[in-house]
């Protein structure tokens, strides 16, 4: 793709996820108006998680038979009438069934998510500003717009048949795998769909959770943006040094370290002192996501054929998907029983356990060429 084909995705890209990072902060807050508790919130990160999962692969596959800008448009409307219902919803029923669609349209639009973290860090940390001054519905309207420009840029999306769709066969080259024996392959594998499972049930509970979280332990609305703004600035610091670090020294090097880092930080979350570790076991959750999700791509890239790539990241996405369904479910549970710093703590014991496995099992050498 040329030059002004690429700025022309990356900006949909941005423009489509500024809309997801606004309303971040204000849909906890918003069923939080409307009466809804911690197990309301979690219902309403687990139905995100369970269309995610269910509908990554099948509008993967559709994206390679009817084009990526059938897709794009797709995603342009699911989004936009999620941000419809969300603004005029007055019960969490609404709000949930929103989340649906709108994780349908994430669902559609994943292959091309570039610029997505950089999104968030803007519209999470405008978004407390966009509350204090126009109410919780605002962000929503916000939302509405930037589907609504996402669709037109899309529209300018050039058409046509997918490379390799006009009846040639396409040829693939399947090369050796530098991880070893297939056994050895696929255990790789497993590591690095255990590991999105791990980072991305934090996501999820931090999505989920930690704007109510924020604000029943005494932040504003601008603070709670500031705070998931400050997340995502930790998400895309993490990420930009990973995947060096990680070709140079090895998956292991980056992953392990992840892992204890995102277990610290969980517990620095749930403390019930001052706010200042609040932010800091914040800061060293969307650290280690960061760090996590390219050295997991790389992992998987390692240890399976160029032929399985899609496919094996498809699953990839789709574990995730099960695992922000899972965060919704268990962490609202633990809010709703336990306390409202209990779903940090299971974030904190599971990715704990979890280093303790990849320092065991993950392998130490450098990928081929790192």
């Amino acid at each position: 793709m040329r030059r002004p084909g690429l700025f022309l995705i990356g900006l949909i890209t941005f423009v489509f996820n500024l809309g997801g990072g606004v309303i971040a902060p204000a849909v906890p807050l918003y069923a939080r108006s409307l009466g809804g508790d911690y197990q309301d919130l979690g219902l309403i990160g687990a139905s995100h998680g369970l269309a995610f999962a269910l509908l990554t692969i099948p509008l993967g596959r559709a994206s390679d038979r009817f084009g990526r800008r059938a897709l794009l448009l797709l995603s342009a409307l699911a989004v936009g009438g999620a941000a419809a219902l969300y603004a005029v919803s007055t019960h969490i029923v609404g709000l949930a069934v929103a989340k649906v669609l709108e994780a349908a349209g994430w669902a559609a639009f994943w292959p091309a998510y570039g610029a997505y973290a950089a999104s968030f860090v803007v519209g999470t940390s405008a978004a407390g500003f966009i509350i204090e001054a126009a109410g919780l519905r605002m962000p929503f309207l916000v939302y509405l717009g930037t589907a609504v420009l996402a669709l037109g840029l899309s529209l300018a999306v050039p058409g046509g048949r997918e490379p390799g769709r006009h009846g040639h066969a396409v040829t693939t080259t399947v090369t050796r795998l530098p991880g070893g024996e297939p056994r050895h392959a696929r255990g790789q594998r497993v590591l690095a769909y255990g590991t999105g499972v791990v980072y991305v049930f934090g996501l999820g509970t931090v999505l989920a959770f930690l704007p109510a979280y924020a604000a029943d332990r005494g932040l504003s609305p601008r603070g709670v943006g500031l705070l998931l703004g400050g997340y995502w600035t930790a998400r895309v610091a993490g990420s930009l040094a990973a995947g060096r670090v990680s070709d140079a020294l090895g998956r292991r090097a980056v992953l392990v370290p992840a892992m204890v880092i995102a277990g610290v930080a969980g517990l620095l979350t749930a403390a019930p002192a001052a706010v200042a570790l609040l932010v800091l076991g914040t800061l060293g959750l969307g650290l280690t996501a960061g760090a996590s999700a390219p050295t997991c791509v790389g992992l998987i890239a390692d240890h399976v054929a160029p032929a399985s790539r899609g496919m094996a990241m498809g699953l990839f996405e789709a574990s995730c998907g099960g695992s922000i369904l899972t965060a919704g479910l268990v962490g609202g549970a633990a809010a709703q029983q336990i306390g409202a710093a209990s779903p940090y703590v299971v974030v904190a014991g599971l990715a704990l356990a979890w280093s303790l496995v990849l320092a065991r099992r993950l392998s130490s050498r450098a990928p081929a060429g790192g």
